[in-house]
């Protein structure tokens, strides 16, 4: 995770496990750590929400490219952002930022929005309160957000 976004900056040492954690939020996020990423998901809204979270986080441009899988087509398709509409027949739209971490929500019960690679932890917070019913991040959800990067 990039945790440059975080008060004291990055912690100085870092220490790998692929042990599941969750963070007390609501809904709750589900984090994966790896030698070289971590992987977020929670149960989220529609894809409409996501597409509009998406083109306001600061490094997504409207130009990032887009895998998207529907119903109505054979495999899945290329496509930017900004192209992309809400539509029921949508099951899956990965997001491809110019950086080292995708975004990605995907049709399953209940859709479920995840983020992979090293996204910044800014970028977790407020996808997750635009994706969801949910606030505002407390306190107690960052401090375990920035002790992750103790353990990473």
């Amino acid at each position: 995770m990039n945790w440059s976004d975080e008060p004291g900056g990055p912690p100085s040492e870092r220490h790998v496990t692929d042990a599941p954690r969750r963070l007390p939020v609501d809904p709750p996020v589900h984090v994966e750590t790896f030698a070289t990423h971590c992987s977020l998901t929670w149960t989220a809204d529609g894809l409409g929400r996501f597409l509009a979270a998406a083109g306001d986080l600061k490094r997504v441009p409207e130009t990032a490219p887009a895998v998207v899988d529907r119903t109505t087509t054979a495999g899945r398709e290329r496509r930017r952002l900004s192209a992309l509409a809400a539509a029921e027949t949508t099951r899956y739209v990965r997001v491809e930022p110019p950086a080292d971490w995708t975004l990605s929500w995907e049709r399953r019960s209940r859709p479920v929005v995840s983020l992979s690679g090293t996204p910044p932890a800014a970028a977790c917070r407020r996808l997750h309160v635009a994706t969801t019913d949910c606030p505002a991040w407390p306190d107690d959800a960052r401090a375990a957000l920035s002790e992750l990067a103790a353990v990473e």
